[in-house]
């Protein structure tokens, strides 16, 4: 009995033991383990927080540049004289896509006004052949510079790339077929261009606006916009 007693006690003292230093051993394992990898996680944290830090800098750098161009241009946009306006939009420098295609297009305004429509065509042309751009940009872009490209390109070619723009889901679709109905009209295909004004009456993302202008261009063809 005393003897069985003993060797509980004995295998109890031992299986602590065996567990202590198991317990060690996992321990020092661990300790070599940190010594050794440590590195990995300290970089990793401050891989982490660099990275975040260098993003904020370079939101704030961002910040600043748009504010500086924004300040710019607000400047030169409040000079009176044309050709002093356009000459300070020249001279902004940005780096931001956005916001070249944006000034880009206000100079090609300023330019039109001062009747440089080569210069004008060159600053829009820029912007829609930039895959770079924001594509509403360069619609907006090429919509003008077909605009401002009547008496210097074919009429056919002009009614090419405005008939491009009449494709479903294009924002300046309407505006596009507008244009066609103008071109059509030049041609003097009445009946063709009539229908066309009349497609674009019936078009639920028609704006008051152009309602308005299209349902005069008719009345001025002999058409009552409200019969239809």
């Amino acid at each position: 009995m005393i003897e069985n007693v003993i060797v509980r006690l004995f295998v109890s003292d031992t299986d602590s033991f065996i567990e202590e230093v198991s317990e060690e051993v996992r321990r020092d394992r661990l300790y070599k383990f940190l010594r050794k990898y440590a590195w990995v996680g300290i970089l990793t944290v401050v891989t982490i927080v660099g990275g975040t830090t260098y993003l904020e800098f370079q939101k704030a750098q961002a910040r600043t540049e748009a504010e500086a161009v924004g300040t710019a241009i607000i400047n030169a946009l409040d000079i009176s004289n044309l050709e002093e306006r356009a000459e300070e939009l020249r001279k902004i420098e940005v780096s931001n896509s956005e916001a070249k295609a944006i000034l880009a297009m206000l100079l090609a305004a300023e330019e039109i006004s001062l009747e440089n429509y080569e210069a004008a065509s060159a600053s829009l042309n820029a912007i829609f052949e930039d895959p770079s751009i924001s594509r509403v940009y360069r619609d907006m872009a090429k919509f003008k510079f077909l605009l401002i490209s009547h008496g210097n390109v074919e009429d056919n070619l002009i009614l090419a790339g405005f008939k491009e723009m009449a494709s479903p889901g294009n924002p300046f679709r309407l505006l596009a077929e507008e244009q066609i109905a103008l071109l059509t009209l030049k041609t003097q295909d009445i009946d063709t261009a009539v229908d066309k004004l009349k497609s674009i009456l019936e078009d639920a993302e028609l704006t008051d606006t152009m309602r308005q202008r299209v349902s005069q261009l008719l009345m001025s063809l002999g058409v009552d916009p409200s019969s239809l």
